[in-house]
């Protein structure tokens, strides 16, 4: 498959993305002195922006990419729902399937940003489960878009959309009829089994294969993962290792891929960009060198901006070619 062909595959490829979903919320200023109230430096704010967060930005990497996102979530009926729901629209994103509690928070993010380093966050959010009435709805929704689409990408945030039971009937109707990828958080990392690609990062990985971090090792985390793939039947575990590159395993093998991690200004949202290339990826059976590296490389060229950012398809694609990826198809 040339590069080129590759890229054009990506064009229309229809995916449901299922997950928490939130505003990032950014106010950018300067420093200039601290204050007299307390040992803190004052902002003063030059600009304020808000984007789309958590499974929404999945949802913007797919269409960056050239595919046809269909979101499944649940906001609250506040400011910042309809901030949400104002984002999705200016972004062309679909909001037919997102579903609006009046009993729960729309989960914020507020960052502060001085010459593009993060200064303070500020969480907002409610973090209990979605009632069954709630779950219900969305799983209907879930199921329906199913029938027309290629895959389903699962971004759990452990904000509360997602439980046991909700992620039990959605694999077991799905499996076997729609690529399925996760990127899991721990509360429910034992429930992701019968899928195509499980994309933890270290930390979760550790927590959900029981390792002390500390005294890790890329081998035993390796047989760690081989193992839990081969008792939970998924096709390949993927650990996001940050500046350590990316660990791929399957039922025979454990790789590993380096990354460069030069110019790294912010490291928000490289997951999500992360298992929306990788989920085309394992959606269009590249090979498994190739999917590793364009991810890292994917990752790597949205932490070089501040701020929550969809990878840029054209930045990509120049990229690929330019680090001579294309062999690896």
């Amino acid at each position: 498959m040339s590069l080129k062909r590759f890229f054009n595959k990506i064009n229309g490829i229809k995916v449901v993305i299922v997950g928490d979903v939130m505003v990032d919320s950014y106010t950018f200023g300067k420093i200039e002195r601290n204050s007299p109230e307390a040992p803190v430096p004052i902002v003063n704010v030059e600009n304020k922006e808000n984007r789309i967060g958590g499974a929404a930005n999945v949802a913007l990497n797919i269409k960056s990419l050239g595919g046809i996102p269909y979101l499944c979530s649940c906001i609250g009926k506040d400011n910042y729902g309809k901030i949400f729901l104002d984002l999705l629209e200016k972004n062309k994103i679909s909001t037919d399937s997102i579903i609006i509690d009046p009993k729960r928070k729309t989960t914020v993010k507020e960052r502060v940003i001085v010459k593009k380093n993060h200064i303070v966050r500020i969480d907002n959010e409610t973090t209990n489960d979605l009632s069954n009435k709630f779950q219900n709805i969305l799983r209907e929704k879930i199921f329906k878009l199913s029938k027309i689409c290629d895959l389903l990408i699962i971004q759990d945030y452990d904000k509360g959309l997602l439980n046991k039971d909700f992620i039990n009937e959605i694999i077991k109707k799905l499996k076997n009829k729609i690529t399925i990828t996760v990127d899991p958080k721990f509360k429910n990392f034992k429930y992701y089994n019968n899928v195509n690609l499980l994309k933890p990062n270290l930390i979760e990985a550790c927590r959900g294969f029981n390792l002390n971090i500390k005294t890790i090792s890329k081998n035993k985390i390796g047989l760690a993962a081989q193992k839990y793939l081969l008792k939970n039947k998924i096709n390949f575990i993927m650990i996001t290792m940050s500046k350590n590159g990316i660990l791929i395993i399957d039922k025979k093998i454990i790789s590993h891929f380096k990354t460069k991690s030069k110019n790294i200004i912010d490291v928000s949202g490289a997951g999500d960009t992360v298992i929306a290339i990788a989920s085309i990826c394992v959606f269009l059976s590249t090979s498994i060198p190739f999917l590793c590296k364009i991810s890292n490389l994917a990752g790597k060229i949205v932490c070089q901006s501040s701020g929550v950012v969809p990878i840029n398809k054209s930045i990509l694609f120049d990229k690929v070619k330019e680090n001579e990826l294309i062999k690896d198809i």
